[in-house]
């Protein structure tokens, strides 16, 4: 029996505030789980410790802060996370958490590498970031983390509020972070783009490669 935590439980499949009417005032990101506009204390609180007896502490931090990431990073569509179960894949075993980010990508300016080093850098890192004393899940030798979004081409925000039920293509990143990959680098206090060399990552089925953005590079979904 799978753990979640659904956009219909913290957002109610809420578009972003200020997609919906171009000219309504777009409120500040949640920062906090308990901000969010339609989440229940008492629902959010009984997942969460669902998850938590299951997987461990590490695994609600990560499941939290990549959903508050996605928010705040640049969702136009709705947006939620749910915790899956363990599975076997390269040797390990990855508790699968799938985020659905509420990005979409302009594809004619983010090419598949773009779109994977955005997701990494935007949500995955500081999500790792929270684990100060490394990564421990239960049963499991890390997370198999399963970013789903989408992507066309669009060239400005406005654009994309225009169209905003059309959507694009889908596309399913997977991030597979070793417990012991993460401690490494909380030891040895290095940033946490280099994890980018030792995780393994498919987009739609497919093996990528990605090398961490150059400084100079934007991190945002759209061309603006």
């Amino acid at each position: 029996m799978r753990s979640a935590l659904v956009a219909a439980m913290l957002v109610a499949s809420m578009t972003p505030p200020g997609w919906a009417h171009a000219d309504a005032p777009t409120p500040a990101p949640a920062a906090a789980l308990d901000e969010l506009p339609s989440a229940k204390p008492r629902d959010v609180a009984r997942l969460l410790r669902k998850v938590r007896q299951r997987h461990g502490e590490d695994a609600v931090i990560v499941q939290t802060h990549l959903l508050l990431n996605a928010m705040q990073k640049g969702a136009v569509l709705a947006t939620g996370v749910r915790v899956e179960r363990v599975e076997e894949a390269h040797g390990k075993r990855w508790l699968r958490i799938v985020l659905e980010t509420g990005f979409v990508f302009d594809d004619s300016t983010r090419d598949r590498t773009r779109r994977a080093q955005i997701l990494w850098s935007t949500i995955m890192e500081p999500t790792l970031a929270r684990l100060n004393g490394g990564l421990r899940i239960e049963n499991a030798d890390g997370v198999l983390v399963e970013m789903q979004s989408f992507h066309r081409p669009y060239r400005s925000a406005a654009e994309l509020r225009a169209h905003i039920h059309e959507p694009g293509a889908s596309e399913a990143a997977r991030f597979y972070v070793a417990s012991r990959d993460v401690d490494d680098v909380v030891r040895d206090g290095r940033a946490w783009h280099t994890l980018l060399a030792a995780a393994h990552m498919t987009i739609d089925g497919e093996e990528i490669a990605v090398p961490p953005p150059s400084d100079d590079e934007a991190l945002t979904p759209g061309p603006e």
